[in-house]
Formats: structure tokens, C-alpha cells, sequence
């Protein structure tokens, strides 16, 4: 018994490594939202006043700040009337942007952290 333990523990171990791995990036049906979330990243990358409070506008200090960073949807998700958007970009070293859209069209909530 202790042998087919000793035996199955590595592969148990290898696979829960491999689920631990980063999302993959889905498929972006609506690029009207990721331009807007975009071109908010990009405003805080020049001016971290317009950053929310807490790491966000430390996190951005290496994005260059002239062009909106690329994104990449990994996952959207609804609940009623709002929309979050969660996308991962890179500014030095990966980020998670977290963006949640209203009924009113616009961003509610952005958020910032390190993947």
C-alpha cells in the first residue's frame, strides 16, 4: 500500500502544478469594452492620481505610457445588470485588470493587481 502511494504522490503533485498554471485568454466578442478598459489603464499609467487607491498606481509605473496596454480577456462574467471583465496585461510584469461596467454603460469599478 505505502508503495502505491509512494508512486501516485508525484503524479497527484504534477498534476495539481499543471491546474495551478495561469488562465488561457478567451475569445473577445465585444473590443468596444477592451479599447475603453484599455484606454482607462492607459490614462492611469500617466497620471496615477486617476488610479484607484492601493497598489494600482504603483503596479502601472512600468507601462510605457504613450499607448494603451494590450489586453486579454480570460474571463467575462454577468450578474443582472453589470458586467465584470477580467483581462490580463503586461506592464513590466503580468497584471490582472479587473473592470466592472454598470447598467449605464460605463466603467463602475477598476481595479488593479498583480497576476
Amino acid at each position: 500500500m505505502q508503495r502505491l502511494f509512494s508512486l501516485l504522490l508525484p503524479l497527484v503533485m504534477t498534476s495539481g502544478c499543471a491546474m495551478a498554471q495561469a488562465p488561457k485568454a478567451i475569445e473577445d466578442v465585444e473590443p468596444e469594452v477592451t479599447q475603453q478598459v484599455a484606454a482607462a489603464v492607459a490614462k492611469m499609467a500617466v497620471d496615477p492620481a486617476a488610479a484607484p487607491a492601493g497598489e494600482g498606481a504603483s503596479l502601472l509605473r512600468a507601462c510605457p505610457s504613450q499607448a494603451a496596454p494590450p489586453l486579454e480577456l480570460l474571463r467575462r462574467t454577468v450578474d443582472g445588470e453589470e458586467r465584470t471583465y477580467l483581462y490580463r496585461t503586461q506592464c513590466g510584469k503580468p497584471l490582472l485588470v479587473s473592470a466592472t461596467y454598470g447598467k449605464n454603460g460605463a466603467i463602475k469599478r477598476l481595479q488593479l493587481k498583480a497576476e
